[in-house]
C-alpha cells in the first residue's frame, strides 16, 4: 500500500458561525397552514412597490384572536412570520421567519439592559 493512502486529510476545528450567538432555528418550520393564517388574520399590513403588501400578525391580536376561539394555543408562534404577498398575482412570493431573531434578542435583553442611559447615571447628587 503506497504511503499517500495512509495519510488521512487535517481537520479544523471551529465554531460553526450560525451557532456562535445561540441563535438556534425555529423547532417548527413555517407551515402552508402557518401562512395562510398570517394571510388571513393580518393586522399589520404595508403597502410596498410594485403592488406588494407585507403582512404580519401582532401578538395581541394573536391573544385576541385565541380569545375568541379562532387560533390555536401555539399560535403565538405567527408573530413571527412576516409574507410578502403580491395583489396583482395572488400569490405569496417571499416568507421571512423572524423566530431566529426574536430568540436571540431574548437572550441578549439583560446584556443590553446593562447598557441603558439609566445604568450611567451618578449614584448620588454630588456627583452630578
Amino acid at each position: 500500500m503506497p504511503a499517500a493512502a495512509k495519510i488521512t486529510p487535517f481537520r479544523r476545528s471551529y465554531a460553526d458561525p450560525v451557532f456562535l450567538f445561540d441563535a438556534r432555528r425555529p423547532m417548527v418550520p413555517a407551515s402552508a397552514a402557518m401562512i395562510d393564517q398570517v394571510i388571513t388574520h393580518a393586522d399589520i399590513a404595508v403597502r410596498q412597490s410594485g403592488g406588494r403588501l407585507k403582512l404580519r400578525i401582532s401578538a395581541e391580536e394573536i391573544a385576541k384572536l385565541q380569545f375568541e376561539g379562532k387560533l390555536a394555543d401555539d399560535a403565538h408562534r405567527l408573530a413571527d412570520l412576516t409574507v410578502i404577498w403580491d395583489e396583482a398575482e395572488g400569490q405569496v412570493l417571499t416568507v421571512r421567519d423572524d423566530a431566529r431573531l426574536r430568540d436571540a434578542a431574548a437572550r441578549w435583553a439583560d446584556w443590553d439592559a446593562l447598557f441603558d442611559e439609566e445604568s450611567f447615571r451618578p449614584l448620588n447628587a454630588a456627583a452630578a
